[in-house]
């Protein structure tokens, strides 16, 4: 009787392992994405860094996107211009300390007008990432992208907060010495901060 129960408790466990290791082939991270906000920054010259973004309460502002507009002045017309946001502070990276992303149009925008899947090359956004030498500086040195991609991933809710997900793909920007370029990619979750054009 013994003999029995060990057995089948040794084909349980054997099932159980055979199971979790099929689940965790299910759950391979793309290793060209990576982990959710964490950024990998590589150089062409083979410097590589990572970055990874504030967390929501921390002193520096964790990811978040936004609407926005502004006025214009061209020729003497005035022009609204609206704009959709993701911003981002990032510790950890001796390159870049920020990262922003940013949408232009002469009409509103609005967050549900991205579906996932929806991707955007450098000429359709505007992307600037800026490193400060030391944090007495009050001028932010920025790099403009050169070239990449952004991809909808999808949106979610946790809680009361509203999140939408970004994937960068290959955004190139000078180094800020130009002595190299850039390349960041990364997956990065940005909070919906409610704030409607006025």
């Amino acid at each position: 009787m013994t003999k029995r129960i060990l057995t089948i408790f040794a084909v349980a466990l054997t099932l159980s392992l055979l199971t979790a290791c099929s689940n965790d082939d299910d759950n391979v991270v793309d290793p060209v994405v990576g982990e959710t906000n964490v950024l990998l920054i590589q150089s062409d010259n083979g410097k590589t860094s990572t970055g990874t973004m504030y967390k929501s309460g921390e002193t520096y502002n964790p990811p978040h996107c936004y609407l926005g507009k502004e006025i214009r002045y061209n020729g003497g017309n005035e022009l609204t211009v609206y704009h959709m946001g993701f911003g981002a502070n990032i510790k950890g990276s001796d390159v870049f300390d920020m990262l922003n992303i940013s949408f232009e149009s002469n009409q509103p925008m609005s967050f549900s007008n991205l579906k996932a899947g929806d991707t955007f090359d450098s000429s359709q956004f505007h992307a600037a990432a800026a490193y400060t030498p030391t944090w007495m500086e009050a001028i932010l040195i920025q790099a403009t992208a050169l070239s990449g991609k952004v991809t909808v991933i999808g949106t979610s809710k946790v809680g009361d907060k509203s999140y939408m997900t970004l994937r960068l793909t290959d955004l190139r920007f000078d180094a800020i010495d130009h002595t190299c370029v850039y390349t960041v990619n990364g997956t990065v979750e940005y909070e919906i901060w409610d704030i409607q054009y006025e």
